[in-house]
């Protein structure tokens, strides 16, 4: 297949590989720009919202068993290689559990970094210490997601009940040392899962944000588990007062009052998710998907501590295959991942396939209750759409020969 990309298509052909996926419509000529690996489902919180570990969950929480659940040291670093050799160059440690729970969290993000890729990690920060701190900032991280939910210390332990007020001090402290001590990096993004117990704290979440020296602050809505944290739903009147107090902080900030101080990280995502229709049934983006396609398939995977393989961050009910089981090349075309690629990029609202997207087996269309892979869909339709008409018949024209000799191969 080489053999077909000759000069003169040969720049343009690996600059837009992932380009040339989507307009085959199925197959992939690259691995994902970005891969999420879950390394554990442990986590040391029980913050109320959560989907594996609150208190409200009742039966519905995750046993012992999976919460166990964790990727071993060596798989980890294989799974690393094989992803940089494919082309990914970005890699969040997220997921169900705390990504500091794994006990080589430090000498994987130290591997990461040694192959050149862009490290995020998303955490809740009560397993950060001083000392912990200053490694991180040597070894480069790019960025850290800061899940505190909070802006005073006791939101902080109405929402997280195994915790209490002096955790949050302790956090606010070892955030503010690190944001001091840091040269640029890491990047720190304050991220808060907002709902009817913390919605009117919106303005000290700011507050904190700024108060430790962070760059960045986040607010999403709760993504809630039918019948158990659904009860954290906004009403009506908590909706209103959100909106108004969101209003706000936007006019402060456009005013130049926060500007210089603290960026507001998707926040127009934020209030078009509150003032949806769809809010009191937890389906805040019914309004936006389908607008584009959907270029997840292509541009983003997640492997969780099972070792399964979800083509996007809510689809862990639909796993395209096990990394314990085949090299995650071999998955990342399979029958299944190329279904998923198919399926939303085509996003018929009326298929069934989307009630196996999300947490909500009920959902017709599960993409409906917030999708978090906005980011990713956005960056490479951008892309797409940026073609000149010259780029586009090139590509298409490549697409066309490359997709022939396949077909001749098989």
């Amino acid at each position: 297949m080489r053999n077909i990309f000759t000069h003169p298509f040969k720049n343009i052909f690996s600059r837009y590989l992932d380009i040339l996926g989507v307009l085959d419509g199925s197959f992939a000529y690259k691995g994902p720009g970005s891969a999420q690996i879950d390394l554990t489902n442990n986590c040391n919180n029980n913050c109320i919202g959560c989907w594996c570990n609150s208190p409200l969950l009742g039966e519905k929480e995750i046993s012992p068993e999976v919460k166990n659940q964790t990727l071993p040291y060596k798989r980890v670093i294989a799974l690393i290689d094989e992803l940089y050799r494919m082309g990914t160059r970005h890699i969040y440690y997220a997921g169900g559990g705390e990504p500091f729970m794994h006990p080589q969290i430090m000498e994987i993000i130290r591997h990461t970094k040694r192959r050149g890729l862009e490290c995020y990690v998303n955490t809740n920060f009560t397993l950060i210490d001083k000392k912990r701190a200053k490694k991180l900032a040597a070894e480069g991280v790019d960025s850290l997601t800061v899940s505190v939910w909070a802006g005073t210390p006791g939101m902080y332990a109405l929402t997280h009940p195994s915790k209490n007020e002096g955790t949050f001090l302790r956090i606010k402290e070892t955030l503010r040392y690190l944001n001091e001590i840091k040269k640029t990096r890491p990047f720190i993004k304050i991220y808060n899962v907002i709902f009817n117990k913390n919605y009117h704290e919106l303005k000290a979440m700011v507050d904190f944000a700024i108060e430790t020296h962070s760059e960045a602050v986040e607010f999403t809505v709760i993504d809630t588990i039918p019948g158990k944290t659904d009860s954290l739903l906004l009403n009506d009147s908590e909706k209103q007062a959100l909106f108004e107090s969101c209003s706000g902080i936007k006019k402060q900030y456009e005013n130049n009052g926060l500007v210089d101080k603290i960026k507001l990280f998707s926040f127009e995502q934020f209030m078009r998710r509150i003032s949806n229709k769809g809010l009191k049934s937890a389906e805040y983006d019914s309004d936006i998907i389908g607008k584009i396609p959907c270029y997840a398939g292509w541009a983003f995977v997640r492997i969780l501590a099972d070792g399964n393989v979800n083509s996007c961050l809510k689809s862990h009910r639909f796993p395209i295959g096990n990394i314990f089981k085949e090299d995650f090349g071999v998955i990342w075309n399979n029958n299944l991942q190329r279904l998923f690629r198919e399926k939303t990029f085509k996003m018929n609202k009326e298929d069934p396939f989307f009630s196996l997207i999300g947490n909500d087996p009920d959902s017709r269309m599960g993409c409906f209750k917030s999708c978090d892979n906005m980011g990713h869909n956005m960056d490479l339709h951008g892309k797409f759409v940026s073609l000149s008409p010259t780029e586009y018949r090139i590509l298409t024209g490549i697409s066309g020969m490359i997709k022939r000799a396949r077909r001749n191969k098989t």
